[in-house]
């Protein structure tokens, strides 16, 4: 597999040094429930963020493998007529025979090229390491890094134990937030994690035919909200 696979998706540099320093009297300590009414209580800046200035964020998962456009990739590529559309075609063939799913299960596209995303370690005779990319980070000046550990796609870049598309049981059958973090708080830098579930239930797979396919439905967001919901906030809290 090529070696752009394994490449950041999209790199977003934060700059936080013009977030105001006024300290809300919600910082003070008080239970939170697992809905959105009481987590809209709380102080979304913590006070490491503000003095840390400088991180880095970044796009990185089964959207990376094709490698076109952007990450939202697995949405637009059953777009009919948009240029993802156009190449998922030509590259691995109608998206009613070659779904996304197929990036995750691994599949060959019309070259006959093995086509998964399934990064491996160094260690392990791949071409991943988390210390590698953590140093960077670090020689690049962060305060904080660390990647989206779920995209709209449904995808859980960590061993979820809810939701079985997720690294550690397919694909590359590893932890690769788990691995990722551990590295990134040994240069001593904070994590900063970001999880974008919301919009897998609320249109992102909106052109996706439906599916019967208990598994299926739960990728593409077809159990319907409140189901997905429910297994969204179980999946943070574990």
């Amino acid at each position: 597999m090529k070696a752009k696979t394994f490449l950041i998706a999209s790199l977003l540099v934060l700059f936080v040094a013009g977030i105001s320093d006024k300290v809300s009297a919600q910082t003070q300590k008080q239970d939170f429930q697992p809905n959105f009414a009481s987590l809209e209580k709380a102080n979304p800046v913590p006070e490491w963020f503000k003095d840390a200035k400088f991180g880095i964020y970044f796009h990185w998962g089964v959207y990376s493998v094709p490698a076109f456009s952007n990450e939202w990739y697995p949405r637009t590529m059953y777009v009919k007529g948009s240029p993802e559309n156009k190449h998922h075609g030509e590259m691995y063939g109608d998206v009613s025979q070659w779904p996304y799913n197929t990036f995750i299960t691994g599949g060959k596209d019309k070259q006959g090229n093995v086509v998964q995303f399934a990064p491996k370690l160094k260690s392990e005779g791949g071409k991943f390491d988390p210390e590698e990319w953590a140093q960077l980070f670090a020689d690049a000046g962060a305060r904080f890094a660390g990647p989206v550990a779920e995209h709209h796609d449904g995808f859980s870049m960590w061993a979820s134990k809810v939701n079985p598309w997720n690294a550690k049981d397919t694909g590359p059958k590893l932890d690769l937030v788990g691995l990722l973090t551990d590295a990134i708080r040994k240069k001593n830098m904070r994590v900063i994690l970001s999880m974008h579930h919301a919009y897998n239930i609320t249109g992102y797979y909106d052109a996706v035919p439906e599916t019967h396919d208990p598994k299926l439905q739960m990728l593409f967001g077809q159990q319907g909200k409140e189901k997905t919901k429910l297994i969204g906030w179980q999946s943070i809290r574990k």
